[in-house]
């Protein structure tokens, strides 16, 4: 599931114009009477504003910028970059890896579908999993670089820890896309979604942020 990008014609803001436009020209007509030139100069003004908005439209922000982490297009070629880090002969743990972050980003964009106002922690989310992925590939990538034994154990806690957290993201995202869509969070839980996400968050971010302590 892909976010909807906005149109000229979807977007709320197109309205607003042309409601306020037409207003503007009734007023105008009601002030000035039914004079043919008053008429045509304010239906000029009036289609060079609606002009002018459909001219400088451009989609939303996050989707034109190609940050959309909720589509999974974006999401598969930035994790595709990512993997490029990695050797041919870790190709088998990366690719479980992969899939860990890939059915993370399925699980979001479906909470999404069902919750559009999670959108902000849902990519926020999906941010820490991508930064993460890269955490494993760049150790994938020099692990077997690393001869000294008390760095190259170091190294591997390091790996371990980000790819722990991977899979315990995979996890609780799938434990929530289907307690949603099951409808019983209220039910089962105190804890908001929104509350459940920002802890999944916080701790993806104290893996990532432990990682660039030691580095």
């Amino acid at each position: 599931m892909a976010l909807r990008q906005p149109t000229f014609w979807t977007a709320p803001q197109t309205y607003l114009l042309l409601g306020g436009t037409a207003l503007g020209y009734a007023l105008l007509m009601v002030l000035v009477g039914p004079r043919p030139v008053a008429g045509l100069a304010g239906a000029g003004v009036a289609a060079a504003m609606v002009g002018s908005w459909a001219v400088g439209f451009r989609p939303d922000a996050v989707t034109a910028s190609g940050s959309d982490l909720l589509d999974d297009r974006t999401f598969a070629a930035q994790l595709a970059s990512l993997g490029q880090r990695v050797p041919a002969k870790s190709q088998k743990a990366w690719r479980e890896v992969q899939t860990w972050a890939i059915e993370s980003q399925r699980f979001a964009a479906r909470i999404y579908d069902r919750d559009p106002m999670l959108q902000v922690e849902l990519l926020e989310a999906m941010h820490t999993v991508l930064d993460l992925s890269g955490q494993v590939a760049d150790g994938l990538a020099v692990i077997d670089q690393i001869e000294t034994p008390a760095y190259k154990q170091m190294a591997q806690q390091r790996l371990a820890a980000s790819r722990d957290r991977l899979q315990a993201t995979y996890a609780q995202l799938q434990q929530l896309q289907d307690q949603l869509a099951l409808s019983t969070l209220d039910d089962n839980s105190s804890d908001p979604l929104p509350q459940r996400l920002q802890t999944l968050i916080d701790a993806n971010k104290t893996i990532l942020q432990d990682d660039r302590d030691l580095s």
